[in-house]
């Protein structure tokens, strides 16, 4: 169970990465991504949501080009009662690669590269591969790096409403957006995106077709950060079984 759900919100996360063009970047140094000269204008170019909370929220994630953050995952079931908690580091950038590494309660990694998801278990000696393409399909996660008008229109956006939150919490939390697919009968049924006073991601909630509601918060937010050459690849020892199912 624990490692279907992570897999999952894994390859939509890396595949959401892919729906933004690279061009619109150019790497400054050896590690770091910065917007190219050009990418005010490729901005102004895209095409609007058809709601205003749609045109609000894409101001929100225009900006996000790298991510980093350690989190905390609890996933319960639809009678709340709770399934999987972990807890570990997220790091991510475009066009579409991604980390995930959990430290609790188990030593776990997941890699998306672009074009497969690997997942490592070095308990069991054993590396699964799956499709990056193929694991979602009208996922609202994709808008987290979407511009394009046709996917932006696929789903309804609403800001929601944190007035009646109180004390801390409603010092930390700026915004949150539920989305849902315009189309029945995927996998994913809302997604929740929270953003924080500084107006970075800071938490994700998603709410799947089996009624189990996925929660991410994060901690220790980076936007900006050096990456090593290495962290989205996959070293496999020869003593691993792989099971490629692609």
């Amino acid at each position: 169970m624990k490692q279907a759900v992570s897999v999952y919100f894994v390859s939509a996360l890396a595949l959401a990465c892919s729906n933004t063009a690279y061009s619109a970047y150019e790497i400054s140094d050896e590690h770091s991504i910065t917007p190219s000269s050009d990418v005010e204008e490729q901005v102004s170019a895209v095409a609007t949501s058809s709601s205003p909370d749609g045109d609000s929220l894409q101001v929100l994630l225009r900006d996000m080009k790298q991510f980093r953050a350690g989190f905390e995952q609890t996933v319960v079931d639809a009678e709340q009662n709770i399934v999987h908690e972990a807890q570990g580091v997220l790091t991510m950038t475009r066009p579409n690669k991604l980390r995930w590494e959990t430290t609790f309660p188990d030593e776990t990694l997941l890699i998306a590269d672009g074009s497969a998801v690997w997942n490592v278990d070095s308990f069991v000696e054993q590396v699964t591969v799956i499709s990056q393409d193929q694991a979602v399909k009208d996922n609202p996660i994709v808008l987290l790096t979407a511009s394009d008008a046709e996917t932006w229109n696929k789903f309804t956006i609403h800001k929601v409403d944190t007035s009646s939150v109180e004390g801390e919490a409603a010092a930390q939390m700026l915004s949150s957006y539920q989305i849902t697919p315009k189309e029945v009968g995927g996998q994913i049924e809302t997604l929740t995106l929270t953003f924080n006073q500084d107006n970075k991601l800071a938490a994700l909630n998603m709410l799947d077709a089996q009624q189990q509601i996925s929660t991410l918060v994060f901690n220790n937010i980076e936007t900006r950060f050096p990456l090593a050459a290495d962290t989205f690849s996959v070293d496999i020892p020869d003593s691993y079984i792989v099971d490629d199912q692609r």
